[in-house]
């Protein structure tokens, strides 16, 4: 009882906290009001969908930036207490996030390769353990790799080096790079992007945001975006200025422009000169395949944000797997398309895993 409680007051918390957030958003943003008929509907359309109504400023919100309205837009409220943990399971919400840990969950998958790890204060080279006098030594002398917090940060503390006989610069040994990481990072080698990729910007790696949902033995896409990288940024991320562009599923083209954030108007090319419309995503069939693959190893989560880039070959490689992925709405539109009605009903069958454990 108790915990149940408890776990009703963290959801309404959470509940308020996205609307305080989205309120903000359209403070910022400006955005005109959502007319009242469109609002009825939206209230309408949730109404039948999960039996109670819901703050329609994510309908404001994403009809002005997408510029174009649908009462198919899922609310983050909704989305983060109604939808994530009934499809995904809350107990193992973590189990698969730290990045150093891909090597044991994914040994044959194309990733980049890892040159050292630290996993909770241990040591690794790919899955056997090491000493740091073992990992110092094979860092001593590399020419361009990326170090990263394993565990999720939103593109910070992504860093490219090169080091020279044990120094990263005049000032900063490997040493006490690798102290500042504390317990929990990786090394890995510079992905050689696709030159397609490259081409979008040829600073950051370019991947692409593949948001797949499982029922039964079947794996959908709902959606893909391409996540461009700004000039001069080695990260492709939002929070690092980064823009999104919606691929069609039917031809694995851009649609037709990239949305960064609320200041920045709808962008038709990219930093570097490449227009975006109809730009052809390198591998796109074999992405499809690869996410739908690796999706079944994963029987717990049943929606899963991937980010994949395309190597130099032409291969998939896997970055990341994300077990609550932001809708990406603004660049694709409404996150669930025309799959809302049956993802919703079956969310609505399901508990919530938070409140219960293994085999409840």
């Amino acid at each position: 009882m108790i915990n149940k409680l408890y776990h009703g007051y963290i959801l309404k918390r959470q509940w308020n906290n996205d609307i305080a957030s989205i309120k903000k958003q359209i403070k910022q943003a400006q955005t005109a009001t959502l007319p009242a008929s469109q609002k009825r509907d939206a209230e309408a359309y949730y109404q039948k969908l999960i039996g109670r109504k819901i703050p329609t400023y994510w309908h404001e919100y994403l009809s002005a930036r997408h510029e174009a309205f649908s009462v198919k837009f899922v609310p983050a409220c909704v989305y983060h207490t109604m939808v994530i943990y009934r499809l995904n399971h809350y107990a193992l919400r973590h189990a698969y996030v730290d990045k150093g840990a891909y090597d044991i969950f994914f040994p044959d998958v194309n990733r980049p390769r890892t040159i050292v790890k630290k996993m909770n204060g241990y040591f690794y080279d790919n899955q056997n353990s090491i000493t740091e006098e073992e990992a110092l030594e094979r860092c001593k002398n590399l020419d361009s790799v990326v170090i990263k917090p394993t565990f999720g940060t939103w593109g910070g503390g992504v860093r490219m080096i090169a080091v020279n006989e044990g120094m990263v610069d005049e000032k900063t040994s490997v040493k006490s790079l690798f102290d500042s990481y504390k317990d929990y990072y990786i090394v890995q080698e510079r992905v050689q992007q696709h030159e397609q990729m490259s081409q979008l910007n040829p600073t950051s790696l370019n991947t692409l945001r593949v948001m797949t949902y499982r029922d039964g033995n079947e794996v959908f896409v709902l959606y893909m975006v391409v996540r461009i990288g700004r000039m001069g940024e080695c990260v492709d991320n939002e929070t690092a200025g980064g823009i999104k562009a919606d691929v069609d599923l039917s031809t694995g083209t851009i649609l037709e422009c990239a949305y960064g954030n609320y200041k920045e108007p709808k962008m038709y090319q990219t930093d570097s000169g490449a227009v975006l419309k109809g730009y052809q995503i390198p591998a796109f069939e074999k992405v499809i395949a690869f996410v739908k693959q690796l999706h079944t190893r994963l029987p717990y989560f049943n929606l899963i944000g991937w980010d994949i880039a395309v190597d130099a070959a032409g291969e998939p490689i896997l970055i990341e797997r994300n077990r609550c992925p932001d809708l990406s709405q603004v660049a694709h539109g409404p996150a669930f398309g025309e799959m809302t009605e049956e993802i919703f009903k079956r969310v609505m069958s399901l508990p919530d895993s938070r409140y219960f454990g293994f085999g409840s």
